[in-house]
């Protein structure tokens, strides 16, 4: 009996001849757990001009905002602050579980990398409570928690303790082609703060009988909080690509399938089992 599969979660694409608004969720206790020590620099301030100010926003997959240092100027924790990620893309990203990657910038300091050789930051996802060091080339090793000789301590609002439930629903995924890139934009959905992105070839789609573990090629965005993504990958005479997207949070994943009852088989399963799934 011939297979079939159901499409409407699926998006097509055939082969054809700033800024942003800024908050904070530092100090959520209003204790003075907002202080970093850099040893070349001094105190840094992840929570500048107080509530709802330009402060450090921790969300599950990324940190935006910014940080003050009387002696560094403003640490930028993402190109997004400025809208400038086309031109030099950068930021400090979360696992989803705490850990921290990814560099920030500062202005009279440099490059300021949160997973070093021999350090790292983290964040516990029960408290909010930072831990570890950062390595700045020109400011030396950024403390975000000490007991001593002075206590003190960065802590955010962010929790992931006990973890939400993952995302459930289907967002809507756009598809607009500019010379050979492919922009892909997808609606938001309830309880998601990402998506994760995959793709494949409708040659090796149709030729497989609609089977996702042999025409999964490549995740093309993990844990993404952008709502959009550029796709590079060319699309030959005759062919197109086709793209699945799922929400996820700090909780897990959602689903790639499609919820309908026409749909055949599992497309997370066989997502899973190409070796391209997002991890």
């Amino acid at each position: 009996m011939r297979r079939t599969r159901s499409w409407c979660a699926l998006v097509v694409l055939a082969s054809t001849a700033a800024s942003m608004a800024l908050a904070e969720n530092i100090d959520p206790d209003v204790d003075g757990s907002r202080f970093a020590y850099a040893e070349n620099a001094g105190w840094i301030n992840a929570r500048p001009l107080g509530s709802g100010g330009p402060g450090i926003q921790v969300d599950d997959f990324e940190l935006t905002g910014w940080a003050w240092a009387e002696n560094l100027g403003w640490i930028n924790l993402s190109c997004k602050n400025l809208g400038t990620c086309g031109t030099v893309a950068y930021g400090v990203a979360n696992d989803g579980a705490g850990n921290l990657s990814g560099r920030a910038w500062s202005e009279n300091a440099g490059w300021i990398d949160f997973a070093p050789l021999f350090g790292g930051v983290t964040i516990d996802p029960a408290t909010g409570n930072f831990a570890g060091e950062a390595w700045s080339e020109n400011a030396g090793w950024v403390t975000f928690a000490a007991s001593s000789p002075v206590a003190f301590k960065v802590t955010t609002g962010w929790r992931c303790v006990p973890a939400p439930s993952p995302p459930i629903g289907a967002p809507a995924l756009a598809v607009s082609k500019s010379a050979s890139d492919s922009l892909l934009t997808w609606s938001s959905i309830a309880g998601a703060t990402g998506a994760d992105v995959v793709r494949g070839r409708l040659s090796t789609l149709r030729s497989s009988a609609g089977d996702f573990s042999a025409s999964t090629e490549a995740c093309v965005a993990n844990d993404s909080p952008a709502g959009s993504v550029v796709d590079t990958s060319p699309v030959g005479p005759g062919d197109g690509l086709w793209f699945l997207v799922r929400g996820v949070n700090c909780g897990g994943s959602g689903s790639f399938d499609s919820g309908s009852p026409d749909q055949v088989g599992s497309r997370d399963a066989e997502v899973a089992g190409s070796g391209f799934n997002c991890p």
